[in-house]
């Protein structure tokens, strides 16, 4: 029989009244007031009340199937604190209600919210249940099923999106056309909600072929900074999945990236009586030209087969007050893009042979690089790995391509890997293309297809052996 809230989609148009005292009666107000022990679960509507709703609408209303044409869901004050039993459209639901936009963005709240939300899913399944600040009010978490004697198997997602503008109505999902939208529908809620299903999964059942963890980083669409944390505190697990929107493809190798600041610094003066000042902007122009000269040679020093050849940017430029001014001071950022082999450390000792170079040809020159605002190492795991192995069985099972591929952005499987020595693979339903629209959506039945696909890699792991 389908959900109340599922049949609470879209208000019956013949008995309005009843359909607005259902609405009231499950959102537990006052019918089951919400535990304030955090370590117990929301209660849920009470037996007798819910099956009499149920049968009121049962009686008078067609329920809206998750793939009819356009179906409301229910706001967060519906969701909130439902179980992880109730279907995986549900449990997304809940998830993209709520704003976890990044700390670091304008607007940004943060993802604690989200993390409690996950954390009380996860205890009320029966996990036990790690949060930690990465930052302050910025919590990662761990949710650990753990029997002993058998494989560790790392669920990792995050847990921060991009900001909601300009998409409308971000935090409110929506169902029309057999897909989900909503902010982070895609990136990365989506894979969040298969995660926690597969949790359920395994607490449920002691024969469960793996320990689990399920894991949620901060931070990931800037800096990565949760899942480096995450990854220096070595998690005794095995193996990771690390959730993304591939079309439930298998990721293996993805591109790193090391981002830094040069500065020049001149003298001011009025434009009038330039040389009584020291033009920085001039000094930058002859600068750019030859960072490139440190760069470029190595650019191509190790091709990689699927992700190519390393890559540069300068991506930013700041400089001056004014027209009328000489600039004292001129400031670029520069993005290096990494390949399989490369390491950043390599990387600014060519850049900072270059800057060495450029002051002994100019010595009124004066020019400074900052260390690395981001490091994320690139990643590659061998196709031979556990894991790799695993997923693959679980995909091809579900009828889709096992073959690895490469992308050339990064993820918190970077971390994990290159950090923390997790050997790790990208997968999860959406896809990238949809990931930070102003229309962000998931497809419904490739959702509901990655809980099988999540389950399948851990029966898979369990069995493929080392």
């Amino acid at each position: 029989m389908p959900s109340v809230v599922s049949r609470l989609q879209v208000l019956p148009r013949a008995l309005p009244c009843v359909a607005r005292l259902a609405s009231c009666m499950l959102r537990r107000l006052p019918f089951a007031p919400r535990s304030t022990d955090p370590d117990q679960p929301a209660q849920s509507t009470p037996p007798r009340l819910k099956s009499f709703l149920e049968k009121t609408l049962t009686a008078r209303e067609t329920p809206i199937s998750p793939h009819s044409a356009c179906a409301r869901l229910p706001r967060r004050s519906a969701v909130r604190g439902v179980a992880i039993t109730e279907s995986v459209v549900d449990t997304l639901a809940g998830l993209v209600a709520i704003n976890s936009v990044n700390a670091s963005l304008p607007g940004g709240p943060g993802e604690a919210e989200l993390a409690h939300h996950v954390a009380d899913l996860a205890r009320a399944a029966g996990a036990d249940v790690e949060l930690y600040d990465v930052e302050p009010n910025r919590p990662n978490l761990l949710a650990w099923i753990r029997r002993g004697n058998r494989p560790t198997l790392m669920f990792e997602c995050h847990l921060d999106t991009v900001g909601l503008d300009p998409m409308p109505d971000a935090l409110n999902p929506r169902i029309a056309n057999g897909r989900l939208y909503g902010r982070g529908s895609a990136d990365p809620k989506g894979c969040l909600a298969a995660m926690l299903h597969v949790l359920h999964a395994a607490a449920s059942d002691p024969d469960f072929p793996v320990d689990l963890c399920l894991a949620g980083a901060v931070g990931e669409e800037i800096v990565m900074i949760g899942s480096r944390v995450m990854a220096e505190r070595r998690p005794p697990v095995d193996a990771a999945v690390v959730g993304e929107p591939t079309e439930l493809r298998i990721i293996t190798a993805q591109k790193g990236a090391v981002r830094w600041r040069v500065r020049t610094h001149g003298v001011a003066a009025h434009s009038a009586m330039p040389e009584q000042g020291h033009n920085a902007i001039q000094d930058m122009a002859t600068a750019i030209p030859a960072l490139a000269r440190g760069i470029e040679p190595h650019l191509d020093a190790r091709p990689h087969p699927v992700l190519g050849h390393a890559t540069w940017n300068v991506g930013t430029i700041r400089g001056g007050a004014g027209v009328n001014v000489v600039p004292d001071l001129c400031e670029i950022e520069i993005d290096r893009r990494l390949v399989p082999g490369d390491a950043s450390a390599e990387v600014l000792h060519h850049v900072d042979a270059a800057l060495d170079d450029l002051r002994a040809s100019d010595p009124q020159v004066r020019i400074d690089r900052d260390p690395p605002f981001v490091d994320i190492p690139p990643l590659e795991t061998p196709h031979d790995a556990r894991v790799v192995r695993a997923a693959q069985q679980a995909v091809a099972a579900a009828g889709i391509s096992p073959d690895p591929l490469g992308v050339a952005y990064a993820t918190d499987a970077a971390m994990l890997s290159g950090v923390g020595g997790i050997p790790s693979v990208v997968l999860g339903p959406g896809d990238i293309a949809q990931a930070h629209t102003n229309d962000e959506w998931i497809e419904i039945a490739q959702l509901e297809q990655a809980v099988g696909v999540y389950l399948g890699v851990c029966q898979a792991f369990a069995k493929v052996g080392d």
